[in-house]
Parts: structure tokens; C-alpha cells; sequence
């Protein structure tokens, strides 16, 4: 295969994948989670002003990467922001992760970053959460980037690619404090390397000469990215404390000590195969089957021709992959989205164990019966990937949906709207939010438009707003302090088993009811 027709199928199907990615990127509600990193960029954006929190929110990175989203087309304020302002972000550091296969053509081979390629486009997981305004997909893409930059280093032995190769891995640490998983991995997988072929008496093929101050210099680089951003840029030097400080509270939380705390298989039970009641099913089984050939291909593979696949690298990748996932399996914490650190090198795997399948096949007619076999699966992952992002985007049958905010957010947004429309003061119509506990969101973000919206947490003494958005827990005593001048209109559920009741005063829904022409 020659380099132009190599490069001109990799970018159709970097095409393919923002086919995916980039649509309809408003359809689904917006999570509590994307709503918390929205407010947190409003504070970059309009207030000038950024502080990294070590007991949430992770790193600084996805905020300073919305920013060129509100300088494109600017809106004039926060409320004018959309959901795909914020999701355009992941969306397109998901499309250029095909990119990035570039710098990997002589690792795994161009057949093989070919097909990963193709895994990368139109895997469920990958896209539904490159839809997903959250740190995940920017780790994954400067993960890629990280080893990408350090493959070209040790080929060339140049010291731009080993200084490349440090921003990334100071652009990993301030995304997410679990880069250091993918650290200790990458260490790993590079002692297992070694002792891997020193077993099997093969040599390891580099043509680069490694010079021992430019990965000192690339760490001077990695520390010094990540403490600009850990820092904002100086304006909080007490950042560089806190991104060390960070690991307490998250140590413990892996430790068990939150919510999210579940079995081993909790990842591999999505990707296998996952069903809900009566629910489609769904597996990436097939990425899954060619990473286990491929790693079997890589260990187990003898001499190779030059232009072929270098198996050092492929079983470096086999091992930071086996690694990482085993880690992240261990840790009783988890939440679906992290499985995104590991996938990326089962689907790695993937695509040099297609490539090998492809080339030991014996006769041309079974070469094409394997090729329309993986075709098949390809096609069936792509159907699944549309049916993730936009057919089931919040809908917890969905294996990549958790913790959802439920549909009905958008019908209570819809008819606070109304209400503040027929209300006299408009925006500046008081409205209180009295919630049994601080995890209202994603309130906030719906509401973003009304400039005297209040939270509570426990109820207020006054609570006779004329639009009062309220917990079930509060009913009672709702119902005796405004049963004479409000009317409760109904629920609404924000999240699984969540409700809240909206109460609306008296003169407010009769304008409403008078603009509606119903009364």
C-alpha cells in the first residue's frame, strides 16, 4: 500500500467517524456531570477566572479547551450557550484520534492502523462518549498522542518528538487524575517488553539513537504543561499543591469509599455483552475477539519482513493495554466511561489482529469470505454506535448510559419557560430550587437563564417565590405554606427515581393559562 493511498483511507474514515460524532450533538439532556463543567467554564469564560478543586471535577484541560468553542461564533452571555457548544469539544478530539494512527503506520502496520481506525469510527463506546462533554475522550486522544510522539522518538531518536511526547503526558495529567494509571502502565508494558524478548532470545528493532537528557527534557516539558495549567497560567500558584494533594481524596474513592463501587467485571460486561430487561442487545464483542488474536499474533510471532508491523511495539502496546485494564478492573471504583483508557488498545490489538487474520488466510476466496465477515461485524458495531447516540442516548438500556438525567428535564424546562413568559418580571421572575440535598444538578444549567434563581438545601423561611422547583421530601411542608397561594402542577423526573414537583403561584398561572387562550 503506498503512503498517499494509506493517508487518503485514513481520512475517509476520519470522515466516517464525524459522521458519528458531530450531529444532532443537542438531542440528549444534559448530564449533571456535563452541566457541573459547563458552570465551571462559565467562571473561565465570563469571570476570568479558573481554580483547580483536587476533591472534584478533574483537571483544568477540557475547560482551556472549550474556550476557542465561544470565540468561533461568540454568544453574548452563558444562557446562550448550547449542549453543543461543550460536546463540539470531545466530539472533535474523537474524530482527530484517527489522526493520530498516522504517527503509529510502522508500529502495528497500515493494514493494522487501517482497521483500528475503522474500530475507532464506529465502536459504541467511542462514540457515544466523544458526544459526551467530560474529561474522558481528551485523556484518550493525548494518551494516543503521548504514545504516538514517543513511538516517533524512538524511531528517529529526534528530540522534538521526545519534547512532543512530554505535552502530551503534561496534557494527560491535567485532564484526569487517573493518567497516572496509564503512567504506571506504560512503565510496566516497557519491563515486560523487554523480559518478553529476552525469553524468547529475539532482538527489539530500533532504529533511533536514544540520548539520555532528551527524555529529561521531555519530563522538564511534561511538568512544566501541567503546571501552567494546575496553575492557571500563575494566577494560582497553590494549583501545584493541590494537583499532588488531589490523591487523597480520590485514593480513597478507588479505595471503595463512594458510590460507584462495582464487581470486576463491571467493564467487560458491557463491552462482552449487555441486555436490560427487555432491552436490544448489545456487545463489542467482535474488538474484543481480534484484540485476544492479536495479542496471540504478537506474542507469539516470529521475524518479520521490514515494512511490515514492528512486534516490539505491538507487544508493548499488548501489555500497556492487558496492564491498564487489569488495573482499572481491580479498582473497586468505576464508572463506565473509564473503560475508554483500556479500549483504545484492545482496538489497537483489534487491528493487527484483523491485519494478521487477513494476511495468513491461505486462498483469495477465503481472504474475501473473512473480509465480508469482518465487514459484518463492522457494519453491526456502526448500527449499534448510531443506536447509542441517537436513537437511545438516554435511555438506560443503553450499556454507555448511567446515571442519566431522565428526558422529562427537557418538558420541565420547556414549561418554566412558558410560566416565566407569562410571568410579569420575565427573566427576573424569582424562582426557588429547594432540593433535599447539594445534587440538584443538572438544575443549574436549565435554569441558567433566570437571573434570580436560588438554591436550597434545606427549605427557606421564605419560600412563597411565585415558581417554587421542589423535592418530593418537602411536600408537607410545601403544601401547608403555599397550599392557599400556589398550585402544584405536576412532576417531573430529573434523574432515575428522582423527582421534583413544580409549584407555581396563583396570579402566574392564570397569565399563563390567559396567554395559552384557555382562560
Amino acid at each position: 500500500m503506498t503512503r498517499s493511498a494509506f493517508a487518503l483511507l485514513l481520512l475517509t474514515v476520519t470522515c466516517l467517524a464525524a459522521s458519528f460524532r458531530l450531529p444532532r450533538l443537542d438531542t440528549r439532556p444534559m448530564h449533571a456531570d456535563e452541566a457541573v463543567q459547563a458552570r465551571r467554564f462559565r467562571d473561565l469564560w465570563i469571570d476570568h477566572r479558573y481554580r483547580y478543586d483536587p476533591d472534584e471535577f478533574h483537571g483544568p484541560t477540557l475547560n482551556y479547551a472549550t474556550l476557542p468553542s465561544v470565540w468561533w461564533q461568540p454568544p453574548e452571555t452563558f444562557a446562550q450557550t448550547t449542549k453543543a457548544t461543550y460536546r463540539i469539544v470531545p466530539a472533535i478530539f474523537g474524530v482527530c484520534l484517527i489522526l493520530l494512527l498516522f504517527l503509529l503506520a510502522d508500529a502495528v502496520g497500515r493494514p493494522a492502523v487501517l482497521a483500528a481506525a475503522v474500530l475507532i469510527a464506529v465502536s459504541p463506546a467511542m462514540v457515544f462518549y466523544s458526544r459526551y462533554y467530560i474529561h474522558e475522550t481528551l485523556l484518550v486522544f493525548f494518551s494516543l498522542a503521548a504514545i504516538g510522539a514517543s513511538w516517533r522518538y524512538v524511531k528517529t531518536g529526534k528530540l522534538g518528538w521526545c519534547l512532543a511526547a512530554g505535552v502530551c503526558i503534561g496534557l494527560m495529567q491535567a485532564t484526569k487524575e487517573t493518567a497516572v494509571l496509564a503512567f504506571a502502565a506504560a512503565g510496566a508494558a516497557t519491563v515486560l517488553t523487554v523480559l518478553w524478548h529476552r525469553l524468547r532470545r529475539e532482538p527489539i528493532s530500533i532504529t533511533g539513537s536514544v540520548v539520555w537528557w532528551h527524555p529529561v527534557c521531555g519530563l522538564v516539558v511534561a511538568l512544566l504543561v501541567a503546571a501552567v495549567l494546575f496553575t492557571s497560567f500563575g494566577a494560582n500558584p497553590r494549583g501545584l499543591a493541590d494537583a499532588v494533594l488531589t490523591y487523597l481524596p480520590w485514593l480513597s474513592r478507588a479505595g471503595g469509599a463512594s458510590p460507584h463501587v462495582y464487581p470486576w467485571y463491571f467493564y467487560f460486561h458491557r463491552l462482552a455483552w449487555w441486555r436490560v430487561a427487555d432491552g436490544p442487545r448489545w456487545s463489542e464483542g467482535l474488538i474484543l475477539l481480534l484484540a485476544a488474536v492479536g495479542m496471540g499474533f504478537a506474542l507469539l510471532g516470529g521475524s518479520q519482513r521490514p515494512s511490515s508491523a514492528n512486534l516490539a511495539a505491538v507487544r508493548w502496546v499488548g501489555f500497556y493495554t492487558v496492564v491498564l485494564a487489569g488495573v482499572y478492573t481491580v479498582i473497586p471504583y468505576k464508572t463506565p466511561w473509564c473503560l475508554l483508557q483500556f479500549l483504545i488498545g484492545l482496538i489497537l490489538l483489534a487491528g493487527f489482529g484483523a491485519s494478521r487474520l487477513l494476511a495468513v488466510t491461505p486462498t483469495v476466496m477465503l481472504k474475501c469470505l473473512l473480509a465480508i465477515a469482518l465487514l459484518i461485524g463492522v457494519g453491526h458495531l456502526g448500527w449499534q454506535a448510531r443506536r447509542a447516540a441517537f436513537v437511545m442516548p438516554a435511555d438506560p438500556r443503553n450499556p454507555y448510559v448511567y446515571a442519566h438525567t431522565a428526558p422529562d428535564i427537557e418538558r420541565l424546562a420547556a414549561d418554566l419557560d412558558q410560566l416565566i413568559a407569562a410571568a410579569s418580571d420575565g427573566r427576573q421572575t424569582p424562582v426557588k430550587v429547594i432540593f433535599h440535598g447539594p445534587y440538584y444538578w443538572p438544575l443549574p444549567w436549565y435554569l441558567r437563564g433566570l437571573e434570580r434563581a436560588e438554591y436550597w438545601t434545606h427549605l427557606p423561611d421564605e419560600a412563597q417565590s411565585p415558581i417554587v422547583v421542589s423535592s418530593p421530601q418537602f411536600d408537607r411542608e410545601l403544601t401547608e405554606r403555599l397550599d392557599d397561594t400556589h398550585l402544584m402542577t405536576g412532576y417531573y423526573s430529573i434523574r432515575p427515581s428522582v423527582l421534583v414537583q413544580l409549584w407555581v403561584r396563583m396570579d402566574v398561572w392564570e397569565a399563563h393559562l390567559r396567554r395559552l387562550g384557555r382562560i
